[in-house]
């Protein structure tokens, strides 16, 4: 990849020249005293080879050094950007604008585009957005807080694509692809930022939100490191993001890289709140007719999620429905051979609680003096919203660390630690000098440091950057549900941000590439239930589907004695599809993806899914560049293909497979062996 640092700003340029970016210069968003205001320099010089913008107000400077990765697999340069303070009074830096331009080349035809929006936490909807689609954002904000990124709604206009950590932008036709990642995430809330519509490029930019810390004259703020990647070709899109995404897991020391997805049973998703120590036992014995990591339903832990705990907060104390404690069920799953696993959500408060009573200045609170809202859950209370910790507190951050170490102790291996981005909310804290990110940051590595480094961290709702690195795992959807869909999804959550399988499906797809680079990903239950469901047999096949495909943890969550044996079949078929290393080929074509491919060191594994609402003749075509791979092209010769759910034939003629009529909500796979076509 070529670069080139000039008076008029820097110039980026991959994939043979079919990629360009620049001239791009910095800008600041900073308050000197009077209010933010935006600086943005016409000129900036040359340095030694690094990019200086400056003296600007008050005498702040915004330097930007480039560094080549001659032996990365991809096509990468690394950006480096920071903010001097040279003048003699302290200013507070909102945003931090490492590059701004007008001038963007991706590919032949920038109306092709499609840009990839990663959604700020788990339950975010994440897609890519062409240029004259149009993101969309929750309108009630209640709802809002606890879906999307609270001081930045999403933009909403034709061709404007607004995307956290990590971005990518590509022609589908050519493969020609920009992909960018922050590399020090923990650090603050960055974003890649695309104004395009039709194709016509308003502003391409690169930047971070400081969330308005003080930097004191003389004094220098941290390095913010981004990996630029490029690639070409068939595939281009894929390549370029996964090595962007791998680019900060490496960086970040990501946990679960090439790590063992374990599954297990949670008791959410037929016992919700209602959830008692016999329900739990109930499911443990025919799960321990299995046995660990059995033939039928393979699980490692049995977790048991909301519905234990006194009171959101006091999570130490159990309610009567676990009358023995909850250290006595933790030491009746092991005795039958399996993890224990609870979940809790350790940022978040009652105000009844005697957490939340006992300390009010643990609280955080608005420009006002009032604690902020956290989350209204009515499974909780429909009039008492939750309230949130301050982890930039020290006495936060040693009680949570010790409610941590105590769930340890009482023989939690596992914890799934929920609602995690209240710990970013806007607010006012303890310590103002940290970002919204760091707050997130502080708090998760307390809850590491009571668990322990042994323990199994799992994540939800939960924003994606400042996680990498301490948790194992990360649910990377929205809710599976007992339905495809309903109105609230399709209305209060726009159709891509709401509690619904159709949105956990949609999400296991595109964030596919983050597992194995981040983390494990947690793609949600598999719920393979015929009843307390209004999911069809054809829906419940497309979640195995893609739960198997894209090599997600397994995590059953039906009452285990009511399964009739064809749905339990269904459970160890999943794990048949499990251990690739999936690749979704339509990534860049449409927002809701249906093909996607598990390459195997012998084969592949080809899954083609009907996410609309109606029967739809569905032919693939295997030659389809970029499809095999390394994989011989034999593999796509004429011939017969079994498909996997239903043993129907798939006849192949000129490297077409034709599935016939799938229905709507439904999927198809068919698994190509070398072995088997040669």
């Amino acid at each position: 990849m070529q670069w080139n640092v000039t008076t008029d700003g820097l110039v980026l340029e991959g994939a043979g020249g079919r990629v360009r970016v620049g001239p791009c210069r910095p800008a600041l968003l900073v308050d000197t005293g009077a209010g933010p205001v935006w600086w943005r320099p016409e000129t900036v010089r040359v340095d030694d080879g690094r990019l200086v913008a400056g003296p600007g107000p008050s005498g702040v400077v915004v330097e930007v050094d480039v560094a080549p990765l001659a032996d990365y697999f991809a096509e990468r340069v690394d950006l480096f950007c920071r903010v001097r303070n040279t003048g003699s009074s302290p200013v507070h830096v909102h945003r931090l604008v490492l590059l701004t331009t007008d001038a963007l080349t991706v590919g032949a035809d920038s109306r092709r585009w499609r840009t990839y929006r990663n959604g700020f936490q788990s339950w975010a909807g994440t897609m890519t957005i062409g240029t004259d689609e149009r993101d969309a954002d929750i309108k009630v904000g209640f709802a809002q807080i606890s879906t999307n990124d609270a001081a930045h709604p999403a933009p909403t206009s034709p061709g404007h694509v607004r995307s956290d950590t990590v971005g990518a932008v590509s022609d589908p036709v050519t493969g020609d692809t920009l992909a960018i990642s922050h590399l020090n995430a923990a650090s603050a809330y960055a974003f890649v930022e695309l104004v395009a519509p039709g194709g016509v490029v308003d502003e391409f930019s690169v930047w971070v939100d400081l969330d308005g810390t003080e930097l004191p004259p003389g004094e220098v703020s941290e390095d913010q490191r981004f990996a630029v990647v490029t690639s070409t070709g068939p595939g281009g899109g894929w390549h370029a993001l996964d090595g962007a995404v791998a680019a900060t897991g490496a960086e970040m020391s990501a946990r679960g890289r090439d790590g063992h997805h374990p599954g297990g049973w949670c008791s959410w998703y037929y016992h919700f709140t209602k959830v008692t120590a016999s329900d739990v036992a109930a499911s443990l014995a025919v799960l321990a007719a299995d046995g660990r990591d059995g033939p039928e339903f393979g699980c490692e832990y049995v977790m048991v999620d909301d519905g234990h705990q006194e009171a959101i907060g006091d999570w130490l104390d159990t309610n009567a429905k676990f009358p023995g404690g909850m250290a006595a069920v933790a030491g009746q799953i092991h005795d039958e051979g399996f993890d224990a696993g609870i979940w809790w959500a350790p940022f978040l408060v009652d105000p009844a609680s005697d957490t939340a009573r006992a300390h009010p200045e643990w609280l955080v609170r608005n420009a006002k003096g009032r604690p902020i809202m956290g989350l209204l859950n009515p499974m909780w209370s429909s009039t008492r919203p939750m309230r949130v910790l301050d982890t930039t507190h020290p006495a936060v951050l040693a009680h949570l660390e010790g409610v941590a170490a105590t769930i340890r102790d009482w023989g939690y291996q596992i914890q799934k630690l929920d609602f995690l981005y209240a710990a970013s909310l806007p607010g006012v804290r303890h310590d103002m000098s940290v970002t919204r990110a760091q707050s997130l940051r502080m708090g998760l590595e307390a809850v590491r440091a009571g668990a322990g480094d042994e323990s199994f961290l799992l994540g939800c709702g939960c924003p994606q950057g400042p996680a990498v690195g301490v948790v194992d795992a990360m649910r990377i959807g929205a809710d599976v549900a007992p339905y495809w869909s309903n109105a609230i999804d399709r209305v209060g959550g726009r159709g891509r941000h709401g509690v619904s399988t159709r949105n956990a499906v949609v999400n296991t797809l595109t964030r596919s590439v983050l597992d194995g680079r981040w983390w494990l990903n947690d793609p949600d239950c598999l719920m393979v239930r015929d009843n307390r469901t209004r999911m069809d047999l054809e829906e419940v096949r497309t979640l195995a589907t893609v739960i198997g495909l894209t090599d997600g943890m397994a995590v059953l969550s039906d009452r285990m004695d009511k399964l009739p044996a064809e749905r339990r079949k269904m459970v160890a078929q999943v794990r048949e599809l499990s251990g690739g290393r999936p690749e979704v080929l339509d990534l860049f074509e449409q927002a809701r993806p249906e093909l996607v491919v598990s390459r195997r060191d012998d084969g592949l594994d080809v899954g083609v899914l009907n996410m609309g609402d109606r029967p739809r003749h569905t032919v693939v075509d295997l030659r389809r560049p970029g499809l095999l791979g390394q994989l011989p092209a034999s593999l796509a010769d004429d011939g017969e293909l079994v498909e996997f759910w239903t043993g129907a034939v798939v006849p192949v003629r000129g490297g077409l497979a034709d599935f016939g009529e799938v229905p709507p909500h439904g999927a198809r796979v068919v698994r190509l062996r070398a072995s088997t076509r040669d």
